[in-house]
C-alpha cells in the first residue's frame, strides 16, 4: 500500500511542477502565444480506469512537459522538445505499472502572419517523435499468435506535419475556436508491427473555449475538445473502410478561476489503444480526471 501512495505522490509532484505561466508582451504576440499554448496536449491524471473495456486501473497519467526556444515579438519560429511519458497503474496485486509509453518529440514551428491585420495566430509545424515501451522481449507469446503485452518489444518512429489556428468567434462573444489538421507517417517500426499498426494517420482537432465569467476579473472557462482521426495502411487485418480505423475523442473540461491552468474533465474515447504494445485492440471508455495545461514563458 505504501508503494501505491508513493507512486501517486510522485506523479502529482511531476504533474503540477510542469506548469508555467505566460507573461504579457503585446496584443499580437499574445495572440500567437495563446494559439501556441492551445496546440499543447495537457498533462492529466484519471480517476481509476473509467467506464468501458479498459482493465481496472488506479489511474492513468500522461506527463507532458515542454521546453521551447523562441516565439516572441520578432521571431516567427520556435523549436520545442517534449520528453512525454504515459503510464497506467493497474488495480491488481502490487499495483503494477507495466510497459510505460516513452514518447519524446522534437517540433519545429513557423508562425504565419496575416498581412491584412498583422495577426499571428496561425502556425505550421513539423515533428519527429518516437514511441516505445522500453521492453526487449519477444513480440509474440509462445503460441506465435497473441501479442506479448507484458514484456514484448514495441518501437516506432513518426514524422508529423500540419497547421493550426485560433480565432475569436465573430458570432458568439467570449468564445475562441481552435482548429488543427495534421498528417503523420510511421517511417520506421519493428518488423512485427508492419502489418498491424497502420503507417498513415490523418487527424483533425477542434477546441472551443468559453469564458463563462466574462463580466468579472475572475475568468472561468468551459472547454470542449474534439479529435477525429483515420488510420490508413496495413492495420490489424482491418478492411479499407473499417470502424477499427476511426479515432474519436471528446473532452469536456471546466477550469475555475481559482485553479489557474488546472481543470477537471470528462472524456469519451473510441479508437486504437494508444498505450504502446496494447495497440491491437479498440478502446471505448468514458473517464474522468484532472488536467493541467502547460503554458510557455517569456
Amino acid at each position: 500500500m505504501n508503494s501505491k501512495i508513493y507512486s501517486i505522490f510522485t506523479i502529482l509532484l511531476l504533474y503540477f511542477s510542469s506548469i508555467a505561466y505566460p507573461q504579457d508582451t503585446g496584443k499580437n504576440t499574445l495572440s500567437a502565444i495563446s494559439t501556441f499554448n492551445m496546440f499543447h496536449d495537457p498533462s492529466y491524471i484519471t480517476i481509476l480506469g473509467g467506464i468501458g473495456n479498459l482493465e481496472p486501473l488506479i489511474f492513468e497519467a500522461d506527463i507532458v512537459p515542454y521546453y521551447t526556444l523562441s516565439i516572441n515579438r520578432k521571431a516567427r519560429w520556435a523549436i520545442e522538445i517534449s520528453p512525454r511519458i504515459l503510464f497506467r497503474m493497474y488495480n491488481s496485486e502490487s499495483y503494477p505499472v507495466r510497459t510505460p509509453s516513452f514518447m519524446p518529440r522534437i517540433t519545429f514551428f513557423y508562425n504565419i502572419i496575416d498581412k491584412t491585420d498583422n495577426k499571428r495566430d496561425w502556425f505550421a509545424y513539423f515533428s519527429w517523435y518516437h514511441h516505445s515501451n522500453g521492453q526487449d522481449g519477444s513480440f509474440f507469446n509462445a503460441d506465435s499468435c497473441t501479442i506479448n503485452t507484458l514484456s514484448g518489444n514495441f518501437a516506432t518512429n513518426f514524422f508529423e506535419g500540419g497547421t493550426f489556428i485560433s480565432r475569436p468567434d465573430k458570432k458568439r462573444p467570449f468564445i475562441i475556436n481552435y482548429h488543427k489538421i495534421s498528417f503523420s507517417y510511421c517511417y520506421h517500426q519493428s518488423p512485427e508491427l508492419k502489418p498491424l499498426y497502420g503507417r498513415f494517420r490523418l487527424f483533425y482537432d477542434y477546441n472551443t473555449s468559453l469564458n463563462i465569467n466574462s463580466k468579472t476579473n475572475h475568468k472561468s472557462y468551459l472547454i470542449q475538445s474534439l479529435k477525429l482521426g483515420w488510420i490508413a495502411g496495413d492495420f490489424a487485418q482491418a478492411k479499407s473502410f473499417d470502424s477499427k480505423r476511426i479515432v474519436f475523442r471528446y473532452t469536456l473540461s471546466y477550469r475555475p478561476s481559482f485553479l489557474e491552468d488546472i481543470s477537471i474533465f470528462a472524456q469519451y474515447y473510441y479508437g486504437q489503444d494508444y498505450y504502446n504494445i496494447y495497440f491491437n485492440r479498440t478502446l471505448h471508455v468514458l473517464r474522468f480526471g484532472i488536467a493541467a495545461k502547460m503554458s510557455i514563458n517569456y
